[in-house]
């Protein structure tokens, strides 16, 4: 459980996205925030880098009280679910949801809003691209959030520098206004990744090509 105080200000210029000028219209060019949130999560994997089976759950709701300059809400909610196949193959699933909007009749503060692509979402998309944007071609985030993965791990080498490589499946979307998902919007991607628990640290490379892309999509294939 948590309680945390927000004071942001907002300062615009002539080429500032319209969002930025509605949201100046909407709430003032600074606001304060009381912001009350809660968060639970449950992992029974048998190893936190390369997992052979188990689950992580993890959900987080946050508001943002009426009292405050910002009224609202923002509920997340991620499961990962791993089985072990066939000797070191593993099948990891993932589904990554967000759902928020406004209280007291206020609209959604655009920087609290929810943003997909890039690695650990739908690969082969630049980071934070996928959903609607703006004039100046920026994207804008939403409400709403659906991400969904597949990937099939097999361990090549074992031990302290273990390495892991995969093949896997992402969609996602997100969306502005109301709870309409249409598979013709959502943007799909499959390619192949290598895990490295380096010296450094653990790293991730993945490759992967778009499907179903248009030509306004941010495309980033190597990542």
């Amino acid at each position: 459980y948590g309680f945390r105080f927000e004071h942001t200000q907002l300062t615009l210029f002539d080429n500032s996205p319209p969002v930025y000028f509605q949201y100046v219209q909407d709430f003032g060019y600074v606001t304060n925030s009381y912001i009350l949130s809660a968060g639970w999560s449950r992992d029974t994997r048998n190893d936190i880098l390369y997992p052979s089976f188990g689950r992580l759950q993890s959900a987080l709701v946050e508001v943002g009280m009426p009292f405050g300059d910002l009224p609202y809400y923002k509920f997340q909610y991620v499961n990962q679910s791993f089985w072990p196949v066939y000797d070191e193959f593993v099948l990891m699933l993932r589904a990554d949801l967000g759902y928020g909007d406004g209280l007291s009749d206020k609209p959604f503060p655009f920087f609290k809003a929810f943003y997909a692509g890039g690695v650990g979402s739908v690969r082969g998309y630049e980071t934070g691209s996928r959903g609607p944007r703006g004039i100046y071609g920026n994207t804008l985030g939403g409400k709403r959030r659906i991400v969904g993965s597949a990937e099939l791990f097999y361990r090549i080498l074992k031990g302290e520098r273990s390495v892991r490589i995969s093949g896997f499946f992402d969609l996602g979307q997100v969306y502005v206004n109301g709870y309409q998902p249409q598979f013709e919007n959502f943007r799909y991607s499959a390619g192949v990744g290598v895990a490295w628990n380096s010296p450094i640290g653990p790293l991730k490379f993945s490759y992967a090509t778009p499907i179903s892309s248009i030509p306004e999509d941010k495309i980033q294939k190597f990542q």
